[in-house]
């Protein structure tokens, strides 16, 4: 079973003194203050601890970008960037490590081999399966198929990784606030943690954000030569969670072949 994000995982991190002495608010409280009555303060809440943002109404009250955090916890958009839904604007993080979650070149290169590629390949549906299967079995010979042992030991590692990387992304949030000069911490929010609906899963534009590495492709993807032959740049779009730019650039180049063949035929 996978580790949860909540705040028993994480703790209080942000709450101090003053917290503790000022403001307790239920979440239904909290809804007054989010800037649409001027006569209040603008209020925002991360990981139970309550933020006057009324110094930036421009960024925060009504019409502002950052208008949606208002009068509410809503720590899980603010590690995922999601909040296209109002359900992506709560306190509730379990889950939110998915997006931490790394992918694998060599296991989809490996599905890739055995004509099982996906849509996580760019470029795949201009080649269909069986072309794919062609480009990676050489590549998957020569480094071999990951294990499910293998991937197994991977998967436990990067839970843990994830986790901590949601903790790392929540609590930067929290500091950036907490230091910020303009803003000033008023007290905590009192959760509801019994009535609470659960929370939606990550958003696919989160998800499409995950890492890449290389698994036994490492080298690749670091390498300046040899099978990473298109420079130093090799690795940018892994840690973007792209897929890196020699493979990107290994199937345009099959594309751009396949419509010359396709343009000769027409002649």
């Amino acid at each position: 079973m996978s580790r949860l994000i909540t705040y028993s995982t994480l703790g209080l991190l942000a709450l101090g003194a003053a917290a503790q002495d000022g403001l307790r608010l239920t979440e239904k409280e909290m809804e007054q203050y989010d800037g649409t009555d001027e006569s209040k303060p603008i209020y925002l809440a991360i990981n139970g601890t309550i933020f006057d943002v009324s110094a930036s109404p421009s960024f925060y009250g009504p019409g502002g970008h950052y208008h949606h955090f208002t009068g509410k916890d809503a720590s899980r958009a603010w590690v995922s960037q999601c909040w296209d839904t109002e359900d992506q604007l709560t306190w509730r993080m379990e889950g939110v490590e998915e997006m931490f979650m790394p992918k694998y070149l060599d296991e989809q290169m490996a599905a890739a081999a055995d004509g099982e590629a996906d849509s996580a390949i760019e470029g795949a549906a201009a080649f269909g399966n069986k072309e794919l299967a062609r480009m990676a079995r050489p590549i998957i010979e020569k480094f071999g198929k990951p294990s499910k042992k293998e991937i197994a030991k991977r998967r436990k590692k990067d839970r843990r990784e994830a986790v901590e990387g949601a903790q790392k992304s929540l609590r930067h949030w929290i500091d950036f606030f907490r230091g910020h000069e303009k803003y000033a911490v008023v007290g905590e929010v009192v959760l509801d943690k019994e009535n609470k609906p659960d929370p939606p899963k990550v958003c696919e534009a989160a998800l499409n954000k995950r890492p890449m590495k290389g698994g036994r492709l490492q080298k690749m993807l670091d390498s300046t030569g040899g099978l990473g032959m298109y420079g130093g740049d090799a690795n940018k779009n892994a840690k973007e969670g792209k897929m890196p730019n020699f493979v990107q650039d290994m199937l345009q180049e099959k594309k751009e072949a396949k419509a010359d063949e396709e343009g000769k035929d027409e002649l």
